[in-house]
């Protein structure tokens, strides 16, 4: 069975040298190809990290590499940019894990500036939407990657809109980093080495002790940010 590796370009902490990045970025992504071979697929994430001129170096530099596709190589506010970059390069190209309609996935889908259209249900406004996105997808042959950095709710939602679609590729899924999130939920989708299996239960197959997450609210969080390094703030 073939498997996939996602990591993203390297940095220093929440200091961000895009050059430096970039240098670290291609020897990274080549050194992990030399170890792994062919038997896994590997995918670079960006993060809309980096600059044009950049993000055109870094897909070239790797190409021979063979990525399953470079995610995000480019800022999501400007995603006619993505015209230049396919122009350029010839790596497979991903994006959209920020778009919140079909109306921002459009111009990519239309002018086939992507291969991979990353849906982020929790933000592309739910099931009903993210339904309408893929069907157009279907029509340009680009390929759903769903993604999911959240937890067993986003997750089974994103394996349904897999589940209903001819153009499912991969589905991110978060593990679980603390032990404990997982006993909040009575029912949830089974995870077994690259899978993952739907419940048979009603709905999207996710229930939640509800009394233990109401006594254990959330608390929020100062968002990450990174800098540059003259100290002026740069995209996270």
């Amino acid at each position: 069975m073939v498997g996939h590796l996602r990591f993203s370009v390297p940095h220093d902490g929440d200091v961000l040298d895009e050059r430096r990045t970039l240098r670290d970025g291609i020897e990274l992504f080549h050194e992990v190809r030399d170890v792994v071979g062919d038997s896994v697929e590997l995918i670079l994430d960006v993060h809309t990290r980096l600059d044009p001129p950049e993000a055109v170096t870094l897909c070239r530099e790797i190409e021979s590499a063979r990525p399953y596709f470079v995610e995000d190589a480019l800022r999501a506010e400007h995603p006619d940019s993505y015209r230049m970059l396919r122009a350029r390069t010839g790596v497979p190209l991903a994006a959209g894990e920020q778009f919140a309609s079909k109306w921002e996935f459009a111009p990519l889908i239309e002018n086939d500036l992507i291969d991979y259209a990353r849906v982020d249900i929790a933000i592309a406004a739910g099931l009903t939407e993210a339904r309408k996105i893929t069907a157009a997808c279907e029509t340009h042959h680009v390929k759903l990657a769903t993604h999911n950095p959240l937890g067993p709710v986003t997750a089974a939602s994103s394996l349904h809109l897999n589940l209903t679609t001819a153009i499912p590729a991969i589905q991110e899924h978060q593990s679980d980093p603390d032990p404990d999130l997982a006993s909040y939920f009575t029912v949830r989708p089974t995870v077994v080495p690259g899978r993952v299996l739907p419940s048979n239960t009603p709905g999207l197959g996710v229930d939640i002790d509800r009394p233990r997450a109401r006594a254990h609210q959330a608390h929020p969080r100062p968002l990450p940010t990174l800098h540059r390094p003259d100290g002026s703030y740069t995209n996270w």
